[in-house]
């Protein structure tokens, strides 16, 4: 079965389950969250230190759960999202 997750740009199958590992199965779940904490908990799933790109990946996520899923044209992929 496919996650919605996949709906949002530059998050693949892969993050999808990592995410879903974490505690965050959907979109919804995603809304009003911490990036950092989302990331957190991710890398904590999967028993690493925190992983830069995973932090990207989580802050797109975020944010695009946060603004009902628009994203502006520069912000389409996980590297747009670096400090």
């Amino acid at each position: 079965m496919r996650s919605e997750l996949t709906k949002i740009p530059g998050i693949g199958k892969n993050m999808a389950e990592h995410l879903t590992k974490a505690g965050f199965p959907t979109i919804e779940s995603l809304r009003g969250k911490n990036p950092d904490n989302v990331c957190i908990a991710d890398c904590t799933a999967q028993g690493i230190t925190v992983d830069r790109c995973a932090l990207y990946c989580c802050r797109l996520a975020v944010y695009y759960a946060d603004h009902g899923g628009q994203l502006s044209s520069d912000k389409q992929n996980w590297w747009d999202w670096k400090d």
